[in-house]
């Protein structure tokens, strides 16, 4: 395996474990972490993030890893999305099978990468950034994650259950909470784990926009990554994050396609 095919088998691989840390945030939600798959069930019933399936071992039989999750969300009356790594050969026959078994494509985000720390922009005035050291500010995160999110179509319940606040300060995970004018309005947190720094839940309230937070937070959650020892940054843009990582050096490596099951 060449070191780039190895570094985006390990980003994935980050995706799939972080994404399993992030379920245990939530007392509530079911998770099945196998060697091979991941499925998990949170608080809401939204099929994007709170009810999604992973294939962590690239060859496992793709049919046997949709009836297990056809079963496992089917039990909780739940639809359920599938992550596959679009024109990647690994995946493409994950891919079929969905499209066979009547999955519908609904999203799709690039996987983007950088393999360097990056320099940290000024800050605008009145503007301050903190590191999150007490479980309690995790509240003020989840609040400003659930409101920023509303634009990209999440309902604020997605994030209702993150309530293990702890997890927030595990020794892998790094948060960031911007202030303008000592009121907290951006968000990021870096997960590594496989020697990538997975930056995730990058954003700011819609007041706060166009101001540089977005990239101050993603910079700082980038190089917190780089610190705690990892080798590559990964994260997953969204269509407004997008031109800010690209200005910060990340890159395309492939998009992941999310494929809708359907109702149980």
């Amino acid at each position: 395996m060449s070191d780039l095919a190895d570094a985006v088998q390990r980003a994935h691989l980050n995706l799939v474990d972080s994404s399993k840390q992030l379920f245990e945030l939530d007392p509530t939600a079911g998770v099945e972490a196998k060697e091979a798959w991941l499925l998990g069930a949170g608080i809401s019933s939204h099929p994007v993030i709170s009810n999604a399936a992973f294939r962590r071992d690239d060859d496992l039989d793709p049919n046997h890893l949709l009836d297990r999750a056809t079963q496992f969300f089917g039990d909780r009356g739940r639809r359920f999305s599938l992550w596959t790594r679009g024109g990647r050969d690994e995946d493409r026959d994950l891919v079929a099978a969905a499209e066979v078994a009547g999955l519908q494509f609904v999203y799709e985000m690039p996987e983007m990468v950088l393999s360097r720390p990056v320099e940290e922009p000024s800050l605008p005035d009145g503007a301050e950034l903190q590191r999150l050291t007490m479980a309690e500010q995790a509240e003020d995160f989840w609040r400003i994650t659930a409101s920023a999110y509303a634009s990209n179509g999440f309902p604020p319940e997605v994030f209702a259950g993150y309530t293990n606040h702890a997890g927030l300060l595990a020794e892998n995970v790094v948060a960031f909470l911007a202030y303008l004018d000592g009121v907290p309005v951006s968000i990021a947190m870096t997960i590594v784990r496989h020697g990538v720094a997975g930056v995730y839940w990058v954003g700011s309230l819609e007041q706060a926009r166009g101001r540089g937070l977005g990239h101050a937070v993603t910079a700082a959650a980038t190089n917190a990554g780089f610190e705690l020892g990892a080798e590559l940054a990964s994260l997953q843009a969204s269509p407004m994050g997008k031109p800010v990582y690209l200005r910060m050096g990340y890159e395309t490596v492939y998009d992941y396609r999310l494929f809708m099951s359907p109702a149980p």
